[in-house]
């Protein structure tokens, strides 16, 4: 094992703010007069990140394979120290690793592996002591070939052309038309909206003042297959709200009419309705 592993580990460079934008947020009589040093990271982002490059060390143990586990590590040990913080954390990464005690879960199933085994990729064979890979048991072998045998989800949309698709819709396969959705179209004007006056004081006085908001004009489309109405945009035009409209709408298209197929175009486009309940 490399001496210098908990350098090479934990030694990285902060991970960056992508949200972070540049310049002056808020005009300077709004800023507060006095502010703590962790203050203003902590609401800007989530506060600092760890950067570790855990890679290294996943490939060294995965080379140890085969070796008596004991002797793996008594050379880890002898180079990260434990009475030192940043080696010793680089120690507890281990246990992510390598099951030390491997234990089945009781019945049959674990939510992070997925099965009755245990998550780690590697383990210790409390037999022979030895480090072993956890893919290459008989059960694990025998899940993954089971999972590859199952058959892939059936299809519920079909697409035929830009403005046609096929769809199912409660069991039966229709042919739907589709029309790109109109152009937002926002009206500005002038409203009187309630603020603090010192946004980050949770005990500031609030102030009235005018702003200047655009808002939706266009009417909602009916949407056949929804069976509602559709805004063509958000509320407000603005860059948040926009956010979550096109989060919740990511098809900028809607459906204006639909039709039942029909026995030959059900085996012409290799699909078949679903038998109904009784």
């Amino acid at each position: 094992m490399r001496d210098d592993m908990a350098k090479i580990i934990v030694e990285r460079p902060r991970i960056p703010d992508r949200f972070e934008r540049k310049g002056r947020a808020r005009p300077l009589e709004d800023l507060p007069q006095h502010e703590g040093m962790r203050r203003p990271h902590l609401l800007r982002s989530w506060g600092k990140e760890l950067n570790e490059n855990l890679q290294p060390l996943r490939r060294y143990l995965e080379r140890q394979v085969g070796r008596p586990w004991n002797k793996v590590y008594a050379e880890i040990a002898k180079n990260l120290r434990a009475d030192n913080t940043v080696q010793q954390h680089v120690r507890d990464h281990l246990w992510g690793y390598v099951a030390v005690a491997p234990r089945r879960v009781l019945g049959g199933w674990d939510h992070r592996s997925g099965s009755g085994l245990w998550y780690q990729p590697l383990y210790v064979d409390p037999v022979t002591g030895l480090l072993c890979r956890t893919d290459q048991l008989p059960e694990e072998k025998a899940r993954r070939r089971a999972k590859h045998r199952q058959s892939p989800a059936a299809p519920t949309r079909i697409e035929l052309a830009p403005d046609r698709e096929l769809r199912l819709i409660d069991g039966l396969w229709y042919e739907v038309r589709l029309a790109p959705m109109p152009v937002a179209v926002f009206l500005a004007g002038v409203e009187t909206q309630t603020r603090p006056l010192r946004p980050y004081d949770p005990k500031s006085q609030l102030v009235k003042e005018e702003v200047l908001v655009r808002r939706l004009a266009t009417p909602a489309v009916w949407d056949v297959v929804a069976g509602a109405l559709i805004e063509v945009g958000p509320a407000t035009d603005d860059p948040a709200s926009w956010r979550k409209y096109r989060m919740a709408h990511p098809d900028r298209r809607y459906a204006v009419a639909k039709r039942v197929l029909s026995h030959q175009e059900l085996r012409r486009h290799g699909v078949r309705n679903a038998a109904p309940k009784v």
